[in-house]
């Protein structure tokens, strides 16, 4: 997804460190980087490329087909990077559409992000959050993924095929795992969180191909 930037901060409970109280003068797109010759040259379809007749929700972060969307808007629906931890800038090198999102770590000791929702949407009908990361920085080595309600329930990357390694991974994560740690599927407030731990400013992970699917 290639968008403006909601760079604000909300406190999410008690899964994570307390981002803090919200800072709206830090609002601003997000940055170009990596634009080699011709960046758009080319449109990648992705891994598992959508086909008509499938359901398939975007919520960001992705520029393939899908049959619904919640768009970010910056109004009811918003990227919030956590208190200072984090930017994100845009990179060519990507599995799916024209550019991925290049997440830089800040150096601190514990960095994250997240999609969020000012109204709660009802997810009871998707089974599967499907998303592709690449990274072998050691400030990306334990990468979490999370979902939230009121609260949120986070689940370790690694379980579900990622590494550390350089290589782009394509995680698949039924949302019954999150349902299992508490979250009421029926209340999703972030359909998607991202964290990681203590790292070198500088450190970066890449994040594609994200939506989800009713398989």
């Amino acid at each position: 997804m290639k968008r403006t930037l909601g760079v604000m901060l909300l406190m999410l409970g008690a899964c994570r460190p307390d981002p803090g109280e919200s800072d709206y003068e830090n609002h601003q797109p997000s940055t170009q980087g990596d634009a080699g010759p011709n960046p758009e040259e080319e449109f990648l379809p992705g891994p598992f490329p959508f086909q008509q007749g499938q359901r398939r929700l975007f919520v960001g972060f992705y520029e393939g087909g899908r049959s619904e969307e919640i768009i970010i808007n910056d109004v009811d629906s918003h990227i919030y990077l956590y208190e200072g931890t984090v930017s994100i800038e845009s990179s060519t090198t990507r599995v799916e559409g024209k550019l991925s999102d290049r997440v830089v770590h800040a150096g601190k000791a514990w960095l994250g992000f997240g999609i969020h929702w000012d109204t709660p949407h009802s997810m009871d009908g998707w089974k599967t959050l499907h998303v592709s990361l690449f990274s072998s920085d050691p400030g990306f080595a334990a990468v979490k993924i999370g979902m939230n309600d009121a609260e949120g329930f986070q689940v370790d990357a690694t379980k579900y095929g990622y590494a550390n390694d350089g290589q782009w991974h394509h995680l698949a994560i039924p949302l019954a795992d999150f349902a299992a740690g508490g979250v009421s599927l029926a209340a999703v407030q972030a359909p998607f969180v991202l964290l990681s731990g203590a790292g070198p400013s500088g450190n970066t992970l890449l994040l594609d191909n994200l939506y989800f699917t009713t398989n």
